[in-house]
């Protein structure tokens, strides 16, 4: 193993044990010393790799959570078809099946905000997890105008606010499922979620039958 490899594999290490800290305990619990006790590394090593604490979290956010947020719930968004049938799916597989997405930590990127949030001299921070949040609901936007343009969604809803609700009411089930640990909150939710899909059916107006429930 070269060295370069190692060093990346050590910067790896430190930001992924960074993450998995700062969503249990948060951001201000948490200091270099008991990140480098954890992944059993020095501070020389850690300082090798960020200035500070600050440059620390910055790269969390950009090289870990920002990737999961755009892997998990961006990318799935550019699959063409029915967009309440892609979501759906999509809910039940990162939130019942996908073992890999920790739902203990609850929702990384609400923990990092309120826990950013009162810092004056983590703005810059804040706005790197609103990008985050943008990006998010921009994709969200096209992903619902590539279904109204398909005839699945009613031309007549509000692509943004649906957007942001969608967003929110993911990441508070998320929240509300690391405070109880129940398992049911996330099958109540996508059974909810899957109802207020159907209130966004594009619909024959002269029928008032969903379009694509038609049989030709």
């Amino acid at each position: 193993m070269t060295q370069e490899i190692k060093r990346k594999l050590t910067r790896q290490k430190l930001i992924d044990k960074g993450y998995e800290l700062i969503n249990t305990y948060g951001y201000h619990a948490i200091s270099i010393d008991t990140i480098i006790k954890e992944v059993n590394l020095t501070k020389g090593a850690f300082y090798y790799h960020f200035e500070n604490k600050h440059h620390f979290v910055e790269a969390i956010i950009e090289e870990r959570m920002g990737k999961e947020i755009h892997s998990n719930f961006i990318e799935p968004l550019s699959e063409r078809g029915n967009p309440v049938f892609i979501l759906t799916d999509l809910l039940q597989e990162k939130l019942i099946n996908d073992k890999s997405l920790k739902k203990n930590l609850g929702s990384p990127l609400i923990n990092f905000i309120v826990d950013l949030s009162y810092e004056a001299n983590d703005y810059d921070l804040q706005l790197k997890l609103k990008d985050i949040m943008n990006e998010w609901k921009v994709a969200l936007i096209n992903f619902l105008y590539r279904g109204i343009d398909d005839g699945y969604l009613s031309r007549h809803i509000n692509t943004e606010p649906v957007a942001e609700f969608i967003i929110s009411s993911l990441e508070g089930a998320r929240t509300m499922k690391r405070v109880t640990n129940d398992n049911s909150i996330f099958y109540n939710y996508i059974e909810q979620f899957k109802n207020y899909l159907d209130t966004l059916k594009a619909t024959n107006e002269a029928t008032g039958v969903h379009r694509y429930q038609l049989v030709s």
